[in-house]
């Protein structure tokens, strides 16, 4: 596999310079089309398609890009999986976020952080609540998981819906998303999380 070929110094170079322009680009509001040049540029850029280019083709570039680092770059700004040392930036702990969408009295539920999607337990020192979050694109998988747990769970479910850079939903995706909700038994509310310098 192309991980095992490239030698770690490689790995961690190229990774820690993709993520740079990663956060530059906002790759998250990028369309498909201009993800797709953008795998072409990095190729070509010296900083990434050059240091690989003993150790893959060009098109084993951009499968390794996209296969590796660039799915991995979502968890990587969460602090999770083997690219999380990579990432220059991450999220605000979503404990904060948490709190400021509740209030100061929850807390995270040490240990029960956790993907696919992303997901942690909340309490309140009398009650635990399950939480998951997420960019609306993948409102479907928060739904699916949050349902999933709602069936033997004292506490409704919350979704947290995150808006990224001041992006708002239409109204009529707004009103969609809380008519699923309510029609579910879950809790639902919009956050915004921001990236600051990991340290």
């Amino acid at each position: 596999m192309a991980k095992e070929r490239l030698p770690a110094a490689v790995r961690e170079a190229v990774c820690r310079e993709l993520y740079r322009q990663v956060v530059e680009l906002d790759w998250e509001s990028l369309k498909d089309s201009q993800r797709t040049a953008q795998y072409s540029r990095w190729v070509d850029d010296a900083a990434i398609g050059g240091e690989l280019a003993d150790y893959l083709t060009a098109e084993g570039m951009r499968v390794w890009l996209k296969d590796g680092p660039m799915k991995e770059y979502m968890r990587a700004l969460e602090g999770v999986g083997q690219y999380a040392q990579y990432a220059t930036k991450r999220f605000v702990d979503i404990g904060e976020t948490i709190r400021e969408a509740l209030g100061p009295r929850w807390r995270t539920v040490p240990g029960t952080l956790a993907e696919k999607p992303m997901h942690v337990d909340i309490t309140d020192g009398d009650a635990e609540r399950y939480v998951c979050w997420g960019q609306p694109h993948t409102f479907r998988d928060l739904l699916w998981a949050a349902v999933g747990k709602a069936i033997d769970a004292r506490v409704p479910p919350l979704i947290l819906v995150v808006l990224r850079g001041g992006k708002t939903l239409t109204s009529g995706e707004e009103v969609f998303q809380d008519k699923v909700a309510q029609h579910c038994g879950l809790d639902l509310i919009r956050v915004t999380r921001h990236l600051v310098d990991r340290v």
